[in-house]
């Protein structure tokens, strides 16, 4: 005689078997349905916000960026290019668990999915970050901080695209600016902001820009080719005025970094936490 429930007992492997079957396709869906939600945040108009160009990170999350990049065979650029779905408003909490695999495979789904978009910011990030080895002063003693689009009167009021190092003492003609890249000259000579500058476009298509110089290492021309290091001039405090004024602000080093979009040649990105990373790149 079969009892109440037998049945059920009997088939209860089955029925756990099909739970667990359907709990791994739930999950699989909605890994699937992540993923595809993720890369098509990857668009060309993703370097023209706000949280793009002010580049966020922590000097926690910077730490974490430099262990995976000398794990090996990933760029900076890269990384930050793949976790930007995951952080879109900036990598103040990058995760201890991302590791180099976890990145190719983010990768790979991505170009799967949205190649053109997920290519078109990943080069972005390449032209910010891949080219950069080192810090562009010579010395030690210099102070810089975050003051992206801080309030600047001359000319009009206008937020600050740059970050600007200042030295020790506030003297001219002292210290040494070297090329953080490898690139071209692209710009040279005086700009009435910016005094004698030079303009240099690396080889992933950033454009470094080095202003308020007291004095160029050299008669430098448009399409000279710069290599890492190599001297650019003496830092100075030109610019304000015509052609040959100093002295309107304290000796300093203004650097800018500039990206390409499909709609502006020159747009501003905060170059803070860039220079953060080519100073522990020396230190290292």
């Amino acid at each position: 005689m079969t009892r109440p429930g037998d049945s059920i007992r009997k088939r209860m492997p089955e029925y756990l078997a099909f739970l667990i079957f359907l709990l791994v396709v739930s999950s699989w869906l909605s890994s699937r349905l992540y993923l595809y939600s993720a890369a098509e945040m990857y668009t060309e108009r993703v370097m023209e916000t706000d949280s793009f160009r002010r580049m966020s990170l922590t000097d926690e999350s910077l730490a974490m960026l430099l262990e995976i990049v000398n794990e090996g065979g990933m760029t900076p650029g890269t990384v930050l290019g793949v976790l930007y779905p995951f952080y879109p408003n900036g990598y103040s909490s990058l995760s201890n668990g991302i590791n180099l695999s976890g990145i190719g495979l983010l990768r790979k789904s991505f170009l799967g999915r949205n190649r053109d978009g997920y290519q078109a910011v990943s080069d972005a990030f390449a032209a910010i970050w891949d080219d950069v080895r080192c810090f562009p002063v010579s010395g030690e003693g210099f102070f810089y901080e975050n003051t992206w689009m801080y309030e600047r009167a001359y000319g009009g009021i206008r937020g600050h695209e740059g970050t600007d190092i200042l030295p020790p003492e506030n003297l001219s003609g002292i210290y040494p600016i070297v090329s953080m890249t490898d690139g071209v000259v692209e710009k040279i000579g005086w700009l009435e902001k910016g005094g004698y500058r030079i303009g240099i476009r690396s080889e992933h298509g950033g454009y470094f820009y080095y202003a308020h110089l007291d004095s160029y290492a050299r008669d430098f021309q448009v399409g000279d080719e710069i290599t890492v290091g190599e001297l650019l001039g003496m830092m100075g405090d030109t610019g304000y005025g015509v052609e040959g004024t100093r002295g309107q602000f304290d000796v300093h080093l203004h650097l800018g970094i500039y990206i390409q979009t499909e709609r502006v040649d020159e747009l501003s990105v905060n170059p803070y936490w860039v220079l953060c990373y080519s100073q522990k790149l020396q230190s290292e």
